[in-house]
């Protein structure tokens, strides 16, 4: 074995172990900040769920790899996932056309047929994107973006045209009820143990391919210089070959067992997206996109580490977490490739953020930080601090600009180290201070607020109150008021007689004060607020009385 190989593989032990690390401090995270702590008091379910999603995409992330070592790159694979789920489902249909339409069991004959015909489907297309990128001499890139886009459609198009001939009506999708199909994916007893088992198998023996192997050795030569593979004789139109092939038949199985677990084959929405999860997962887990480097294992590890991210913030933001996929998944790929490329041996010392570009990168990095935190990281801490998101993505942005000219800084490693280190301390110091002062500045600017109105706030015997009577304050005014104002001890009255306000004004109050609230009087004479606005506040004031 080589220096380099030495190096390689003490790089990816580290790599693994880091993934392990990662995995384990935020599923912490994830059951500290989710309100329900679901890991904890649900463990079981989120086992099963995250053992589920994460078995389904290691599937296709592990072919993903496999290409990804080979040097090449495969963007059919959510397609692919969703016309062999289709190819399934149509199978059936036309082997038992009664069985499927009536919701009766399919026999395990016609499900077997089902299944070998939809991974020789696999096989096909794996090998018409090998003739493609080696007889055709398309670029990988293009290759699969064309079965990415086309295989969808056809998808569409074969499931109208055969259940129009077999039903009688075109339709856009096939349900599939029978038992034991279901079962392949534990959708029925509702474990995922069929589905582990399945992935590790696949693992296991995509592990020997790699690593045991004379075949292994050569896709690892073709991926590390394809030039140089060939000249030394080895046969890379039949490697690319075997890699595509793996890469399509593994997501082909994908399709099926997502048909049997959602047991329905819709194409308009079966691996939507699945193309860049899988080779998020492959890139997180140490492969190079420029070849020649990965392993199996670590493969397993970044599905599981995507899947453990993905439904951590599941977990902690609830309602519209899906918005974030995307950006979650985008921002990891960036990271991995970074993290592969800097601590590859071969890629040497390199200064980040040197000249022109990285001035402007820096100002994209912070505003991309202060962003973030904004939409995603006020909601994963939520009721955690009482800063808003306007203050918290300004600290996000300061602290990621400082530390990104840390980075960009000239200074020594050690040097580095102990200027990070006092960084970090002075963040948490930051943080801190800035969560203490944040209700007191709001006071201050609820009181400036209202005094340029011509109102005033005094102390009265139950409390604090409002006086705005007579002043121009409208339902715009009002409501940018309201909110600071519950950083007040003990608000009590709101005194809005012969103002500009309506019900939208009014409104603030009950979303400010939700629930049981502590305003007991309203005031709004001679305002266009409606009794109907009133009982609204009422509901989230339990003690308020109203005049009129």
């Amino acid at each position: 074995m080589t220096n380099l190989d030495s190096h390689a593989n003490r790089f990816w032990r580290r790599h693994e172990f880091a993934l392990l690390a990662a995995v384990f401090v935020v599923l912490v995270l994830t059951t500290v900040f989710d309100k329900n702590h679901n890991y904890f008091t649900q463990w079981r379910l989120s086992t099963i769920d995250l053992s589920r999603q994460t078995a389904l995409l290691s599937l296709y992330a592990l072919g993903a790899a496999v290409v990804i070592i080979a040097g090449g790159i495969d963007l059919s694979t959510g397609s692919v996932v969703a016309f062999s789920g289709t190819i399934c489902a149509t199978l059936m249909l036309l082997m038992a056309p009664e069985a499927v339409e009536q919701s009766k069991p399919i026999g395990s004959g016609v499900i077997s047929a089902a299944i070998l015909g939809t991974l020789l489907v696999g096989v096909l297309i794996g090998s018409l994107h090998a003739w493609l990128i080696t007889e055709v001499g398309l670029p990988p890139f293009v290759a699969t973006l064309g079965t990415l886009v086309g295989l969808r459609s056809l998808s569409r198009a074969i499931i109208e045209s055969v259940t129009a001939a077999v039903s009688g009506g075109a339709k856009t999708q096939i349900n599939i009820a029978d038992r034991s199909f279901r079962e392949l994916s534990g959708a029925i007893s509702g474990t995922a143990w069929n589905l582990v088992a399945i992935v590790l198998v696949v693992g296991f023996l995509l592990w020997l391919l790699l690593s045991k192997t004379v075949t292994g050795r050569h896709l690892y030569a073709l991926g590390g210089n394809e030039q140089a593979a060939r000249l030394s004789g080895i046969q890379t139109d039949r490697l690319k070959w075997l890699a595509y092939c793996i890469s399509a038949v593994l997501s082909s199985l994908a399709g099926i067992l997502y048909v049997s677990q959602l047991s329905v084959a819709d194409p308009q929405t079966s691996g939507r997206g699945y193309e860049l999860n899988a080779i998020a997962a492959a890139v997180v887990g140490g492969c190079s996109l420029q070849g020649g480097v990965g392993t199996i294992p670590g493969t397993l590890l970044g599905s599981l580490f995507l899947r453990v991210v993905i439904d951590g913030v599941a977990k902690i933001i609830k309602t519209g977490a899906d918005v974030y996929e995307g950006l979650i998944v985008g921002v990891l790929v960036v990271f991995a490739v970074t993290f592969t490329r800097s601590s590859s041996a071969a890629s040497g010392p390199r200064r980040l953020f040197a000249g022109p570009l990285g001035w402007v990168t820096l100002l994209n990095l912070t505003l991309l930080a202060g962003m973030m935190m904004a939409l995603l990281g006020a909601k994963l801490i939520e009721g955690r601090t009482q800063m808003d998101a306007g203050w918290q993505a300004i600290i996000a942005a300061a602290a990621t600009l400082s530390l990104l000219l840390i980075i960009r800084a000239g200074w020594s490693t050690t040097n580095k180290r102990l200027v990070g280190a006092v960084w970090a301390g002075l963040l948490i110091v930051t943080v801190i201070g800035c969560d203490v002062a944040y209700p007191r500045v709001q006071r201050r600017a609820a009181m400036s607020a209202i005094v340029a109105l011509g109102g005033r706030i005094t102390e009265g015997e139950q409390g604090i109150i409002v006086d705005l009577n007579g002043t121009p304050c409208n339902d715009a005014t009002f409501k940018r008021i309201v909110p600071k104002l519950k950083y007040f001890p003990n608000i009590s009255e709101f005194l809005l007689r012969d103002t500009a306000i309506t019900d939208t004004g009014v409104d603030a109050i009950r979303k400010t004060w939700d629930g049981n609230g502590p305003i007991r009087k309203l005031d709004v004479t001679g305002t266009k607020v409606t009794p109907s606005g009133l009982i609204r506040v009422k509901r989230s004031q339990a003690n308020l009385q109203t005049v009129p």
